[in-house]
């Protein structure tokens, strides 16, 4: 016998430039997974709310603004594993590409990581160590020491701030030129950072914009500190949340003045470099990851070219 048919349950919210459009071909383009039959049934079946009320109208034309919660059939996941590029490798360490929605390490649900996966390309004999974090759905630079003498000089260095992290984030809104966020930050409640006025552990970021485009920006942060979502927390925190990031605010989709939409499928975050001293052989080394895929859609709308 057969068991239930997974779903999905997808929470989405309607920006101002959906306005005027038809609820099936907001939804058809926010979920490029699906299919506008996989919607109708969705809204035939009460499956589709609108602000909380269930919407069974196909062409109920959106005012903009409105909170959209719909279940549907999950995808089967056919695409195989990620395969992790090496970007720098010599006999103590090696960094590779942490493709986005692969946790650094072992969470306990199954899902391939980047350190078992690192294990596996190196062989048994091999014990690489995890030298820093990044967020599941962060891709970019992840480190790992090959030596423990090489683990001992670099863990070091993390903990006294030595080396330089450059990010690279697509967000909503306008922000300024140069801007710098200075705070307080503990964990709070549903997997949250949060601020703080007093306590918890002080946060340090610096954030250049490097582009816009119509609704969004890409800028690049540099943190000083490495608090869990700290760049996350302080662009929210100033009114530039991450494009596809909930959590904080950020909405999955945004609607272009042509009406093209955009979708942001995870928290547009991106660790782009790492520059520190080669802890055996004492010399500058910068190992620099490019932009992934999904950054593509949003950087050709940039309204002037860019470089980095």
């Amino acid at each position: 016998m057969n068991g239930p048919a997974a779903t999905r349950r997808w929470q989405l919210g309607v920006p101002q430039g959906g306005q005027g459009k038809r609820l099936d071909l907001f939804l058809a383009a926010a979920i490029p997974t699906t299919s506008r039959k996989a919607i109708k049934r969705a809204l035939d079946g009460g499956q589709v709310f609108i602000d909380g009320r269930v919407e069974r109208r196909a062409g109920r034309i959106l005012a903009g603004g409105e909170s959209l919660v719909l279940t549907l059939p999950a995808v089967p996941d056919e695409t195989p594993v990620p395969t992790l590029a090496v970007i720098y490798r010599d006999e103590v360490l090696l960094a590779v590409d942490k493709p986005p929605g692969m946790p650094a390490h072992p969470t306990g649900d199954g899902r391939a990581n980047a350190l078992d996966r690192v294990r596996a390309m190196l062989g048994p004999a091999a014990a690489p160590i995890l030298l820093h974090r990044l967020d599941a759905d962060t891709s970019g630079v992840l480190l790992f020491a090959l030596a423990a003498a090489a683990n001992r000089v670099l863990a070091c260095d993390f903990a006294e701030r030595r080396l330089a992290k450059t990010y690279v984030a697509l967000v909503v809104g306008e922000p300024p030129a140069l801007f710098a966020v200075v705070d307080r930050l503990r964990p709070g409640v549903r997997g949250r950072t949060v601020r703080v006025a007093s306590g918890g552990q002080e946060a340090n970021t610096d954030f250049r914009t490097l582009g816009r485009g119509p609704g969004f920006a890409l800028v690049e942060a540099r943190p000083h500190t490495g608090r869990t979502h700290q760049i996350r927390t302080h662009l929210a925190g100033r009114g530039f949340p991450l494009c596809g990031d909930p959590l904080y605010g950020g909405p999955r989709t945004l609607i272009l003045p042509g009406g093209e939409v955009l979708v942001a499928p995870r928290h547009l975050l991106h660790a782009r470099s790492l520059a520190f001293t080669h802890p055996r052989e004492n010399r500058p080394l910068q190992i620099t990851a490019p932009l992934p895929e999904d950054f593509q859609p949003f950087l050709k709308n940039i309204i002037e070219p860019i470089k980095i």
